[in-house]
């Protein structure tokens, strides 16, 4: 089943609702219209209002669809900051934990990253003390009245945009990597020390952070559900940039033609071999995918994995042909490419292997699995 669903793009970006955020829409569009909490002078709810109910429904829609249009630009602040130092970005996408803009890679120089880790938080709180003094201005909301004025309704909206952009500015801001806040600490760190131990202790603190806010969670259920959630989210995010960002940093400066397997060392099968006989060739060599040629020196015709082999049952493998079978799609990268981009294609892409091409000619193959012997050899140095 699909999960993300590509809704549209802005500014050359494609934006994904992924199915678990219409969970967190229905629970805000709920809690709008039913509550009339009031912090800090602001109403944050029509359940006051002397209106129907399908309209209290129909206007908490509304400002939850305007809140997470805002937390979508939350996420393009940081896009298009990261855009400018040169940042690809595959893509924006709304889950029920909020937004995450997915980025190749955020730059490494502390000033920069810390430029686009600042751009989201500073979004929104710009819209929440723009939407505050609106509200402040032209407020306050009179729920003692007979009925309900449009004024009233309309500054409920601006109310509610207003308090949960702050909220959301703030709450980035706090140092939990891989949070906003936690990435800035990251490039304060990185002015006084290397790149990954700079990571390594925003990770620690981040993870601090995630198992207080997990206890508290726990304290408070069951409106602390959200907190436990969230927590998790920090704190194996935080384990996982910690290994990206190792990965990373290790590999700079090394390129495909260092790690691949070069010709004439790469075997390849050709495409009127059978199925039976490639798992022969797959147990002698090794290997559990292959570039498709006629000879060595012909163009590649595809690629065929162990993975595609399963897929045929046993009692016709001896009759189905590589040529069937294989994948037509050749996902290359050229021999100066560097190797953590090879890495970065191979997860977006999601093979374990990727052709190395120069001039529409094959000159090696690049394996997950050479990358990560690589890491390890170049981690012990």
């Amino acid at each position: 089943m699909k999960w993300s669903y590509r809704i549209g793009s802005i500014g050359g970006i494609p934006i994904k609702l992924h199915l678990s955020f219409l969970i967190i829409l229905l629970i805000f569009i709920w809690v709008f219209a039913v509550n009339d909490i009031k912090i800090f002078g602001i109403i944050l709810g029509f359940g006051g209002l002397n209106i129907s109910i399908w309209l209290k429904y129909l206007l908490s829609a509304i400002v939850s669809v305007l809140f997470f249009t805002t937390l979508l630009f939350h996420e393009l602040s940081h896009s298009f900051v990261a855009r400018r130092y040169g940042t690809k970005i595959r893509s924006i996408t709304l889950f029920v934990l909020g937004g995450m803009a997915q980025m190749e890679e955020i730059p490494k120089e502390p000033r920069k990253e810390a430029k686009v880790s600042a751009a989201g938080p500073a979004f929104s709180l710009c819209i929440g003390a723009l939407a505050s003094a609106i509200y402040y201005i032209f407020g306050p909301v009179n729920l003692a009245a007979s009925g309900a004025t449009l004024k009233d309704a309309a500054l409920i909206v601006v109310g509610i945009i207003a308090f949960y952009n702050v909220i959301l500015g703030l709450f980035n801001l706090i140092p939990a990597f891989p949070m906003d806040g936690g990435r800035i600490l990251r490039a304060l760190f990185a002015t006084r020390m290397s790149y990954i131990d700079a990571t390594k202790k925003a990770v620690v603190v981040g993870k601090s952070f995630a198992f207080a806010m997990g206890l508290f969670g726990l304290l408070t259920l069951p409106g602390g559900v959200w907190l436990i959630l969230i927590a998790i989210f920090i704190y194996f995010g935080a384990s996982g940039e910690e290994r990206a960002t190792i990965i990373s940093v290790t590999l700079e400066g090394v390129k495909a033609r260092d790690v691949m397997t070069a010709v004439p060392n790469v075997v390849y099968v050709p495409p009127d071999m059978t199925l039976n006989h490639l798992v022969d060739v797959m147990f002698r060599t090794k290997h559990i995918g292959y570039p498709v040629q006629e000879e060595q020196s012909s163009p590649v015709l595809g690629v065929i994995t162990f993975g595609d082999i399963r897929q045929i049952p046993a009692s016709k493998r001896d009759t189905t042909r590589v040529e069937e079978v294989m994948k037509r799609e050749i996902i290359t990268i050229g021999p100066d490419a560097d190797a953590s981009d090879a890495l970065i294609l191979m997860s977006t892409k999601n093979v374990g292997r990727l052709i190395v091409m120069k001039g529409g000619q094959m000159e090696g193959i690049i394996s997950r699995t050479d990358l990560l012997r690589e890491i390890k050899f170049l981690g012990k140095e």
